[in-house]
This record gives structure tokens, sequence and C-alpha cells, in this order.
């Protein structure tokens, strides 16, 4: 409660309360996003602040390293070179190596420039002793030109040249640790900024994350406190509570929400009270209209004003129909008992004809019966014929098959008959060729002759027999034909004849059924007759208490008028 109260003391209890639940959420994320664009441009002023400390680092810090490594390197470079070009024998030589020293001398120079563009602190200092150096190179020269000693020369250098450059040296140290002490400054000041904002930013993140959990609550606070109590009264109303004030402190559609929940439930209250009030009004018999509040019945409500008007309608209605009819049972209650009088009358009759037509039926169910007996007779005798003519249609089926495997073998022989021919005509040609051979022969071919004149007539009869067993295989086939159209015909007859004989068996059968089928009914109808008696028996009986009813039933009309005049109806 102690966060909500210092949240709402920031954006105002009684503002925060009236807005809409969309205008709610906007106010806190709209915070919330502040926030987070707050951390993003902390975070974006480190990060700027880092890369510039890191270009510093590279462009001045690294820059000064390197210069004054160069220098450095340059002045030892420049040392040697005057050192050689005193040791040096040949002339040429003396003149390259001063050649070299003086260009150790303009990279130093250029490297004096470099550095002043990076180093903040004076350099002149160096610049003046760089030309000392320079000069006192150049009295180098002019003792070489001046033809002067080995010994005086490294003395000059020792005394004048090398102190001058032992004093760059002394500079470009000064140069360095100025530089370090620049360099730790620069981080110090960029470690401790960072640190600064560090903690800011940590800060803001801490407040972000403590804005964050004060809004959650009291967001939630406002919205489910009044969802809370909707949901109680929604439980209420389920468990069958009417009277329910939903508590509402704000103005957005949740409280909205609330006082439309009370007002309805105000409304269902007044609908169940005249309800009640009209239902019981109706069971104190006063059916003169429906509800007498009709103004309270709106919307979906309407239906239940057209039912209680409906119902009072219609009961008054009906009451009334059923006053009307009261009155014409009575009225009708004494035809019926004269009417009751004569149907006792008349079913003496009725049951004095019953019992002559009972006589009739026992007469016809017995014909009947008789007729079911003789078809069943009837449909044994032509179940025999049916099974005879199945035999012999069999029987016949086997002569035809039997016929057919005759045609078949006397084709056989057929063939057998053509290749005997074939073997006649074939051995003819031989003993005419042997013949022919034994005339060739002569007198010793005279014994051949014989025998090749013999396989030739052989041959003929051979060939004979053949031409005859032809003409007497053509006559067995066309007899054979003959037999087989003969069977066929004979076959087809009694197929036909079976399925006749099936026809009349299947209709002597349905015949049977029938005839038992109408026993059957005619034994139904029997019983049926001996209900008709009963009932019109019974129906004497009844007509005489009818007319006893419909007395009592007259008496009882009377009765149900006055009860109806009890009733208050609509006209």
């Amino acid at each position: 409660m102690a966060n909500k109260i210092g949240f709402m003391d920031k954006i105002g209890n009684d503002v925060f309360s009236n807005l809409s639940v969309s205008d709610k959420l906007k106010k806190v994320f709209n915070k919330l996003k502040n926030n987070l664009i707050l951390i993003f441009a902390v975070i974006i002023v480190v990060d700027i602040f880092s890369m510039f400390n890191m270009y510093s680092i590279y462009k001045v810090f690294y820059e000064q390293n390197t210069q004054q490594g160069e220098i450095r390197i340059t002045i030892q470079a420049l040392a040697k070179y005057y050192l050689w070009a005193i040791n040096a024998v040949e002339e040429s030589d003396r003149n390259e190596q001063m050649t070299g020293a003086s260009e150790k001398i303009q990279e130093m120079k250029d490297g004096l420039d470099l550095l002043g563009k990076v180093y903040s602190g004076d350099l002149s200092v160096a610049r003046a002793h760089l030309s000392d150096i320079e000069t006192q190179g150049q009295t180098l020269s002019s003792m070489f030109a001046s033809g002067a000693s080995h010994e005086e020369l490294y003395s000059f250098y020792v005394s004048n040249l090398n102190e001058a450059i032992k004093v760059v040296v002394k500079d470009f140290k000064a140069i360095a640790v100025s530089a370090a002490e620049e360099a730790h400054k620069a981080y110090t000041g960029a470690f401790t900024l960072v640190i600064i904002i560090t903690i800011i930013s940590m800060l803001i993140v801490l407040y972000a994350i403590i804005y964050s959990k004060k809004a959650r609550i009291t967001l939630t606070e406002n919205i489910l406190e009044p969802i809370r109590a909707i949901s109680e009264a929604a439980d209420d109303m389920a468990k069958g509570k009417i009277d329910i004030k939903v508590p509402s402190q704000s103005n957005d559609e949740l409280g909205k929400l609330a006082d439309d929940i009370t007002y309805s439930t105000d409304v269902i209250a007044d609908i169940v009270k005249d309800i009640s009030d009209t239902l019981n009004r109706m069971s104190t018999g006063d059916f003169s209209c429906g509800s007498k509040n009709e103004k309270l019945y709106i919307g979906d409500y309407v239906q239940i004003k057209d039912a209680f008007r409906n119902i009072s309608d219609n009961l008054s209605h009906t009451l009334l129909e059923v006053k009307n009819s009261s009155t014409l049972v009575s009225d009708g209650a004494l035809n019926m008992s004269q009417g009751a009088t004569d149907l006792a009358e008349g079913s003496t009759d009725q049951a004095a004809a019953v019992q002559e037509l009972t006589a009739s039926v026992n007469s016809v169910t017995d014909q009947t019966r008789q007729l079911a007996e003789v078809a069943q007779k009837s449909h044994n005798m032509a179940g025999d014929v049916k099974d005879k003519a199945e035999v012999s249609a069999r029987k016949m089926h086997l002569v035809t098959d039997a016929m057919t495997r005759i045609t078949e073998a006397s084709a056989e022989i057929e063939q057998v008959t053509n290749t005997i021919e074939e073997i006649a005509s074939q051995t003819s040609l031989l003993a005419l060729n042997a013949s022919i051979e034994a005339a060739r022969a002569g007198e010793t071919g005279k014994g051949f002759a014989v025998v090749a004149d013999q396989i030739g007539k052989l041959a003929d009869q051979s060939s004979e027999a053949a031409k005859n067993t032809h003409q007497l295989i053509a006559d067995t086939m066309e007899e054979i034909k003959n037999g087989n159209a003969v069977v066929a015909e004979t076959t087809d007859a009694l197929d036909a004849m079976q399925h006749s004989v099936e026809e009349i068996t299947d209709m002597i059968k349905n015949t049977g059924n029938l005839a038992q089928a109408q026993a059957q009914s005619m034994e139904e109808i029997d019983k049926g007759i001996e209900m008709i008696s009963g009932v019109v028996q019974k129906n004497s009986e009844t007509a005489e208490q009818s007319s006893e009813v419909s007395k009592e039933l007259s008496i009882q009309s009377e009765s149900l008028n006055d009860l109806i005049g009890k009733f208050t109806i609509s006209s």
C-alpha cells in the first residue's frame, strides 16, 4: 500500500482512478518508455565517451609513444653515423656517412613536427638542442675538410657532439615522462567518468525497476479491485442473490461495468418482485390481466410480460370455454341417457345376428381346412413327378454326351482311314517303281517283279477298303447327326416338361399356403366374432351403466358451472 501511495503521489491518485483502462496503461507504459529512452541515452553517452577515449588513446598517446620511439631510434642511428664517419678511411665512405647523419637529423625534425601535433607540451627546448646537434655536425664536417686527425675528431665527438646528443635524449625522456603523466591523467579521468556514468546508469535502471514494480502494483490494484468486486457479484448472481451492490471508486470502464451490474440487479429485483406478485394474484384465481407493471419489462424481459398476458388471456378463454362446454355437457347428458336405452335394446338384436354369423364361419373354416389338405397331397404328387422329370432329363443329357463322343470317335476313325488311304497310294506307287526296276533287271528281277505285283494288288485292295470305310463312316455320321437332332428335341421337351412341372409344383404349393393362410384367417375371424359377441353383450351392459352415468354427469356439470363462477376472468 505504501508503494501504491508513493506512486500515486507522483501521477495523482484521483486523476489516475478517473482515467480509462487504456489511458492508465498508456500513462504507465509511456513512463516506462521514457525510462527506457533515458537508459538508452545514457548507454549511448557511455559508448560515445568510451569511443572518444579509445580514439584519444590511439591518436594522442599511442602516436606520442610511437613518435618518441622513432626519434630515439633515429638519435641512436645518428650517433652511429657520426662514429662511422670518424672511423672511415675512404673519403667517399666518410661523405656517405655524413649524408646519412644529415638525413637522420631531418628525420628527427619531421618526427618533432608530427609529435607536436599530438603532444600538448613545449617542444621548443628539444628543437633548440636538435639545432645544437646539427651545428656540431657541421663543425665536424669542417674538421674533416681541414684534415684534422682521428684523435682530434674523436675528442670533438666525445666532448661536444655526443654531449649534445645526450641532451636531446634527456629532452625526449622528459617528454616521455610528461606524455605518460598525461596518459595517466586521461586514463584516470576516463575511468572516473565511466564509473560515474555507470553509477548514474545503475541508479536510472534501479529507478526504472522500482517504478515498474510500483506501477505494476498500482495498475494491478486499480484494475483488479473492481474486477474482484464484479467477480464476487457474478458469483452471488449465480447463487441466486439479487440484492447486489458492486462498490466502485473509479470512473473507468470497469467502474462503469460495476455501476451497470448494480443497476442490472436492481432492475432484476424489481422484475422478480412483480413476477412474484403477479403469480400470487393468479394463484387466487384472478386472471383478469397479466402484469400490472408492464413498464418494468424491457428488452428481452418483454417475453415475460407477453407470457403473463398470454397466460391470463388463455386461461380466461379456457375457463369461459369450459363453462360453455359444461352447459353443453349437461344438455348432452340427457340425450345420452335416451341413447343408452336405445343402445341396450339394439345390442340384443346384434347378439342373435352374431350367433348366426358364427355358425356360418365355422362351416367355411372346415371347408378351407379340407382344401388345404388336398392342396398338400397335390403338392406331394407334383414333387414326385418333378423328381422323375429331372431323372429323365439327366439321362437324356447322358445320351447326348454319348452321341457326342461317338461323333468324335467317328471323326478320329475317318482320320485313320485317310492315313490308310495315303499309305495304300504310296505303296501302289512303290510297287510300280519296283516293277520298273525289276523289268530293268531282266531275269534277275523276275521274282522281285512278282512280289511288286502282289504289293500293288494289296495296295489297291487297301485303297478300296478305305473308300468303303469312308462311305460307311459318312453314313454313320449322318445317322448320328439325325440321332443328335432327335435327342436334342427330346431333351428340350423334357426340359420344358421339367420347367412346367416346377411351375405346377410352385402353384400347388402356393395354393396350399393360401389355403392354410385362409384357414388361419377363418380361425381368426371366428375368434373375432366371438370377441364381437362379447363386446355386444358388454355394450348392452355399458348402455345401462351409461344411462346412470349421464344422470350423474348432468349433476357434475351444474357443480362445475358453480366452481368456474368463482374465477375472475377477462371478458
